[in-house]
């Protein structure tokens, strides 16, 4: 649900791609979020992959407050990240 100023209460649900993808040359497994930008992997198993892929999206989604702009005006939106069902 998102409610803002004058914003009615709405429900917004938007899927993230994540490409999880084995290098059978290292023998590792890798992630890729390309809406974010975020790159990562070298994990002996699928699975370690997408948890640390979880950790990184989480990560870049919580900003960096010496970017953040003092004069703005500000809304929080609570993002949650799940792998899909």
């Amino acid at each position: 649900m998102l409610s803002c100023g004058s914003c009615r209460m709405i429900s917004v649900v938007s899927m993230l791609r994540v490409e999880l993808f084995h290098d059978g040359e290292a023998g590792n497994w890798h992630y890729r979020v390309p809406a974010l930008h975020v790159n990562g992997g070298g994990t002996a198993a699928r699975e370690d992959a997408e948890r640390e892929c979880l950790a990184a999206i989480a990560f870049a989604l919580e900003g960096d407050p010496r970017d953040y702009d003092s004069d703005a005006e500000t809304v929080t939106f609570d993002v949650r990240v799940a792998p899909a069902a």
